[in-house]
């Protein structure tokens, strides 16, 4: 995250979103927010306008937990978990394997990443995904960047730096903003909720009510999407 000042280029009730000259972005917002690489939280937080000037100085440093050697994964738990709990919009509900039209609509590019994670080339078809779905951060942004933050966890960082490799000069198709979100995740940074996630799939006695809790405060549904790229990952490793 840059520190010095930066305009502001969207507004929400509990957050906006800062442009620095170097072209990165930070989200500025109150706890309810959550960690994350991108975020940094204030107390007494107020909304700024769209145009204003605003500087970022030093802040503490949060970082995400890390899995333990040789995780088992128990991607069943995580499904039984999520079942009435998937929103019906975006591609959450892949996680169970539920489809609607987005998901349907990306069926080329979500079948083409799959062929990639068992070791196919990857198709032009899993171009598809980037920018797709309304929001800031659409849904197939956000399931790449789960895609991305998975393989660093489960220590496939070779298969991480090819897709960025292959994500990285296609991501003008999509908004500056959820391209900022998708190079964090490139380096295995994500929202703590998705990190908390990870951390779950490793622990046969995890909370999962309390877990999947956090991932749908992240965005509309952008927490679901990314988490349905985890287990994209998760089911293959």
């Amino acid at each position: 995250m840059p520190q010095g000042e930066g305009e502001v280029r969207v507004a929400f009730r509990r957050s906006f979103y800062l442009a620095f000259a170097d072209g990165r972005y930070a989200c500025i917002g109150d706890a309810s927010l959550g960690h994350g690489p991108l975020n940094a939280l204030v107390d007494g937080f107020q909304v700024a306008a769209v145009g204003t000037r605003v500087t970022l100085s030093v802040a503490a440093r949060w970082t995400p937990p890390t899995l333990p050697p040789n995780p088992v994964i128990d991607i069943g738990a995580l499904q039984y978990a999520a079942r009435g709990r998937v929103p019906q919009e975006g591609l959450g509900g892949l996680v169970i394997g539920a489809h609607n039209s987005l998901s349907g609509h990306a069926q080329p590019a979500l079948d083409a990443l799959e062929r990639w994670l068992i070791g196919n080339a990857l198709d032009d078809d899993a171009q598809m995904l980037i920018g797709l779905g309304p929001g800031l951060t659409p849904s197939g942004d956000d399931y790449l960047g789960g895609m991305l933050i998975a393989l660093h966890a489960f220590e496939r960082r070779a298969q991480a730096q090819g897709l960025w490799r292959w994500l990285e000069p296609r991501l003008k198709r999509t908004s500056a903003i959820s391209a900022a979100h998708v190079t964090a995740a490139a380096a295995g940074e994500g929202h703590e909720a998705l990190h908390a996630c990870l951390v779950a799939l490793c622990d046969r006695s995890a909370d999962w009510t309390r877990t999947l809790g956090q991932v749908a405060n992240v965005g509309h549904v952008s927490g679901w999407d990314a988490l349905a790229g985890i287990a994209a990952v998760a089911k293959l490793s």
